[in-house]
């Protein structure tokens, strides 16, 4: 191989899309990594916190400068983070995944840096339908990669004991408003009227409506590492997306491991102008994010019905990990 990509560094990791890219491209015979940002421990000392903070900063500026003289190309995930890089940035890939360009880049703090990285780089990726909107007016030329799934192919952790011989339906996000908000909530209690006591709801102690969910009926869990809450989604009878109106990875991870999910979504977004965007086989997806009497009647005829969709093939064919990599090459080869 002699593309100017063979060797690739992906900066930032969100949603295990690098990794997952990162992976593919190795077994094809690329040379690519994935450094990670650095993270600081919260001290109870501020001044504790904040030496901390300035030493894990030297020390990851170094090991990017080593990994920079070995990977000449960078393929960065964040656009909030081109300070920290722009000095070694010549030619770079930027990937859109959702709260700088969704969110940040109509905030003034934030408005100059967010678009600086979007106009400069050479190709722009944005990885879920959503994104679209906030990208184009700024780089028509921008690219829809898919997110990226392995989960079928992940070796599955245990679901926590009490879930191992239960019947369960498993909401897939934390409680918070990017994710539904109190749509989830309402949803939670049509389904508590629809199945009663007859199958457990589940979901992730996680967000800040964790408490309302759980007063409405939903057997909170802890969050998992990866492995544990594959096997959580492999062994629900049904999954709840996101009522965002979009899937992120949780909800292409149920349809990977072949699990019945139920998800509205925004017609505008899933209008077929990309292959991922047609028909996907998610059940209520025409049921409005705010209906949640419907949406509580799809999962009841799920549960009642014998015939489910084969979603594996789908996410093969649209998510998996050749197929965003395929994506992200062919902008390479016309951008870079």
């Amino acid at each position: 191989m002699n593309e100017p990509w063979q060797k690739m560094l992906h900066l930032g990791d969100p949603a295990f899309t690098a990794t997952v890219l990162v992976n593919e491209a190795r077994r094809r015979g690329y040379d690519w990594t994935v450094l990670q940002w650095a993270t600081t421990e919260q001290h109870s000392s501020r001044i504790a916190t904040l030496v901390h903070k300035a030493v894990r900063g030297v020390a990851w500026e170094a090991n990017f400068a080593r990994h920079r003289i070995r990977h000449p190309l960078i393929h960065l995930h964040s656009s909030l983070a081109l300070p920290h890089v722009s000095w070694a940035l010549r030619t770079y890939a930027l990937h859109l995944h959702g709260t700088d360009i969704r969110t940040q880049q109509y905030k003034p703090e934030f408005r100059e840096r967010v678009l600086t990285a979007v106009r400069d780089a050479s190709v722009v990726y944005y990885s879920t339908p959503d994104i679209r909107e906030h990208t184009l007016p700024h780089r028509p030329d921008a690219i829809l990669a898919p997110v990226p799934v392995a989960a079928s192919s992940t070796p599955l952790g245990a679901a926590p004991a009490d879930l191992e011989t239960a019947d369960y339906i498993f909401f897939t996000s934390r409680w918070e408003e990017v994710k539904g908000g109190q749509f989830q909530i309402d949803f939670v209690r049509a389904l508590k009227a629809q199945v009663g006591d007859s199958i457990r709801i589940v979901g992730l102690d996680w967000g800040p409506n964790a408490d309302q969910a759980r007063d409405a009926g939903v057997h909170l869990i802890p969050k998992q590492q990866y492995p544990d809450y594959l096997a959580i989604i492999a062994g629900a009878r049904v999954a709840i997306g996101q009522q965002s109106g979009v899937m992120g990875a949780s909800e292409l991870d149920a349809l990977d491991l072949n699990v019945p999910l139920v998800s509205p979504l925004n017609p505008d977004w899933y209008d077929g102008s990309s292959p991922s965007l047609v028909d996907p086989p998610v059940l209520g997806r025409t049921v409005a994010v705010d209906d949640a009497d419907g949406l509580a009647r799809t999962v009841a005829e799920i549960l009642n019905s014998e015939h489910l969709p084969d979603t594996h093939s789908w996410v093969q064919q649209h998510h998996s990990p050749g197929a965003t990599l395929d994506v992200v090459l062919r902008g390479y080869e016309h951008y870079l």
